[in-house]
């Protein structure tokens, strides 16, 4: 990789260093790509020193077939395509695993004579011969589960800074309307000693379930043999259970102001809400994915929520926003029937076919990871869950009318989803009244 210094001539300027002094920052086989990361930023002090400490060299090992490149550019090229999305920082950046692994790689790098941390698209995480191996699959998902620690911790930085203005300016400016935050009348049990007594008869609860499960599970064959409507029967019963508690959960969600990454961690956890807006079967293919990677700067970076792999080759991008996210204007465009979109949706409308745009220009990066190998970037659905229906009948039409003129993006809202959850549990047999829904 070519290195920068400060020119001699002028030290505000910098010039190529000799070509013998550049670092070698990988080797490219038809077998392996190994790579020597180091730091890229020529305003940094650590700039060209290793990274990944204490690991000398880290490596993606993605079988054979693969040509030898016979040039820089090619190389390059090469070694972008193979190497597995959002595991590995790409060539300009240094090489190195992504930011979102750092811990990862800190924490495997305690594990004393080791000299290599090593990613395989085949085989299983294991220790040899001095090599930390690890599997593409279970790096894949250290990093999305980075990716939640880190909204998390976000989220939290959020409301504290908002309970601090709360408690010391809003309380100050209006003491009448608003109390401090986290405050307990003196005469009051904490939370903790009230839920202090319940622990162990929670535990020994848990426990006999648990022992009630195992004796169902173990039962199951001889259930097969001589009693399969029974068996279907209590196959029927834990599916209504399961999707009421399902039912129950959103519901409550939807009281809350729960944030647009916790409406994400919850879609992710359950998800069969999401697969019921498509009409063929799909499979979740990665949260948080990156459409288009950021610039060297650290900008121009497309994220998007949830990228789906439909039947055949296929894909559909799902963009969360939030219940409360308005759909409509508040007041009329034109006479007092038009409502303009409003402009959360048009903008979540705008990102997403940004993000399907992003996917089709750098589908030669793409295509190199391995659940995309057998997609298309040609049919690249969208997907927009935002907001809920308007009860006004002329917003309700303008929303209606708006979403079905755009051409690739479907616009779903969530009272409409927990409409489709309440259809399925009809259709098992649930007689138990859901109250009123909106029809789809």
């Amino acid at each position: 990789m070519e290195g920068f210094t400060h020119s001699q001539v002028d030290p505000t300027k910098w010039a190529s260093m000799a070509i013998e002094a550049w670092p070698l920052v990988a080797t490219v086989t038809c077998y392996y790509l190994r790579m020597y990361p180091v730091f890229s930023n020529p305003h940094a002090q650590r700039y060209l020193t290793p990274k990944h400490h204490p690991f000398q060299y880290v490596e993606y090992r993605d079988g054979n077939g693969h040509d030898i490149p016979s040039t820089a550019d090619d190389a390059i090229a090469e070694v972008t395509s193979r190497l597995p999305w959002g595991v590995f920082k790409r060539p300009d950046e240094g090489f190195g695993f992504a930011k979102e692994l750092e811990h990862v790689v800190r924490t495997v790098g305690r594990i004393v004579n080791t000299q290599a941390l090593i990613v395989v698209s085949e085989g299983n995480s294991r220790l040899a011969d001095g090599e930390v191996i690890v599997s593409e699959d279970d790096m894949d998902a250290l990093r999305r589960a980075m990716n939640r620690i880190d909204r998390r911790k976000r989220d939290g930085i959020s409301r504290e800074k908002s309970n601090f203005v709360f408690n010391h300016l809003l309380v100050k400016l209006d003491p009448e309307h608003f109390g401090r935050i986290g405050y307990f009348p003196a005469d009051s049990t904490p939370p903790s000693a009230k839920t202090s007594f319940s622990r162990q008869a929670t535990k020994l609860r848990r426990q006999a379930d648990a022992a009630a499960v195992a004796r169902v599970r173990a039962s199951l064959p001889s259930l097969a043999a001589e009693a399969p409507s029974v068996l279907m029967q209590l196959r029927a019963e834990i599916e209504k259970v399961t999707l009421s508690e399902m039912i129950d959960k959103f519901d409550r969600l939807l009281a809350e102001d729960l944030s647009e990454s916790g409406w994400q961690t919850f879609f992710e956890a359950h998800q069969f809400i999401l697969e019921m807006v498509f009409a063929r079967p799909v499979q979740l293919l990665v949260t948080q994915f990156h459409a288009q990677v950021s610039s060297l700067m650290g900008t121009g970076a497309q994220i998007g929520d949830f990228l789906f792999r439909r039947a055949g080759r296929g894909l559909a991008i799902v963009e969360i926003k939030k219940p409360a996210t308005q759909l409509v204007s508040v007041t009329p465009y034109r006479n007092t029937t038009v409502f303009a979109p409003s402009k959360e949706l048009s903008g979540a409308v705008t990102q997403v076919l940004f993000q399907q745009s992003a996917i089709r220009s750098n589908w030669l990066v793409h295509q190199g990871t391995t659940h995309l190998r057998d997609a298309s970037p040609d049919a690249v659905s969208c997907i927009v869950i935002a907001g809920r229906l308007p009860t006004e009948e002329n917003q309700l039409r303008s929303f209606d009318v708006f979403r079905n003129a755009c051409k690739d993006v479907e616009v779903v809202t969530f009272d409409e989803l927990l409409a489709k959850l309440r259809h399925v549990r009809n259709q098992l047999g649930d007689s138990s009244p859901d109250g009123a829904s909106v029809s789809t």
